[in-house]
């Protein structure tokens, strides 16, 4: 199973075309951009990932504010081939239906960590099954979507009507259920310990209309290197401890401006991404100046006034405050008090 980080990201793209998709439906505006404190000028970027808590709190949103009860199957269904992440690019080349499952299924921490398709063979038959992480609070409607959306692409990518034996979700029966069956069949089943789609094992040797192996081993490489670094801690705090030693390790001064830099976000966004991981900038920058005051004064390769400036501080003032505040003594109190 793929370690995934402390704090779960979604794909920017996953999010950006939900949000894109809730939009061309009728609803959505920039006012409830604004409420739901979503830039969408940082999702347009695919190096950065988007909190899952934030995707979780978005998908309430909608469940409670869409005038539309079906939301979750159109959201599947609006599906948008050229406007693909890095996982629907990767399975978009591959040779068949079964590589593509395979693909998707053990790659899906590149789109969402909480999500899990597993898969059974069993007198021709083949059963896919849906779930969502159990601690993760996700409406019904978001299980309505994923589900529609496999189906979905399963037939774009084959030219395929792709009929299914069976369709069975885990929540009740919904006052849309014509809606269900024009997209999954007439034999539903709701209530159920699981939700599943049922498929005669033989599609899965379906070819894809557009596979390119060339094309696939580009993708492959770059959503491996990617999947690597998530299964680090690829959070923005993590990322901004990285920076702070980075530029300390450079003997730069340490300033918000010069992290930012190094992460290439924007103050406003790096503010907004660590709230959103329960952190903020300050706590962060105060943690490792304590640590690198102290290294600094010890190994006295640099006089009071460099550290401090070192370390953003304006005067030495500041900086003999704020070394007091950590370790309850002036600097050369505290040294000579190791020492002795």
């Amino acid at each position: 199973m793929t370690k995934v980080n402390s704090v779960e990201t979604v794909s920017n793209t996953a999010v950006l075309d939900l949000l894109e998709t809730c939009s061309h439906l009728g609803f959505l505006t920039e006012n409830d951009l604004d409420l739901l404190e979503i830039n969408l000028s940082t999702l347009n970027d695919p190096a950065l990932r988007f909190s899952e808590n934030k995707l979780i709190e978005l998908w309430r949103w909608i469940a409670d504010n869409s005038p539309l009860p079906e939301i979750g199957l159109l959201i599947g269904q609006s599906i948008n081939p050229s406007a693909k992440g890095l996982l629907a690019s990767w399975v978009s080349q591959t040779e068949s239906l079964g590589e593509a499952l395979e693909v998707f299924r053990t790659n899906i921490s590149l789109m969402n960590p909480s999500e899990r398709w597993d898969i059974q063979e069993s007198d021709g038959r083949c059963t896919l099954q849906f779930s969502l992480r159990k601690n993760r609070d996700y409406p019904s409607i978001a299980i309505e979507r994923s589900m529609s959306a496999m189906i979905s692409w399963g037939r774009i990518l084959s030219a395929h009507k792709f009929p299914l034996i069976e369709a069975r979700f885990s929540f009740p029966a919904t006052s849309y259920r014509k809606n269900f069956i024009s997209i999954f069949g007439n034999n539903l089943s709701f209530e159920t310990p699981e939700n599943c789609l049922i498929f005669d094992s033989q599609l899965l040797k379906l070819p894809t209309v557009n596979g390119n192996q060339y094309l696939k081993s580009l993708v492959a490489d770059k959503a491996k290197a990617t999947l690597q670094a998530l299964t680090s801690d690829y959070s923005i705090k993590s990322r901004t401890k990285v920076a702070i030693e980075k530029i300390l390790l450079n003997k730069s001064t340490i300033s918000i401006d010069a992290v930012c830099n190094e992460l290439a976000i924007s103050r406003q966004t790096l503010y907004r991404k660590l709230k959103e991981e329960g952190c903020d900038y300050k706590s962060l920058s105060d943690e490792y100046k304590k640590v690198e005051a102290l290294k600094l004064l010890q190994t006295a390769s640099e006089n009071i006034t460099g550290i401090s400036f070192r370390l953003g501080y304006k005067d030495t003032s500041s900086f003999y405050k704020a070394f007091k505040r950590w370790y309850g003594l002036p600097p050369k109190s505290y040294l000579r008090s190791v020492e002795s």
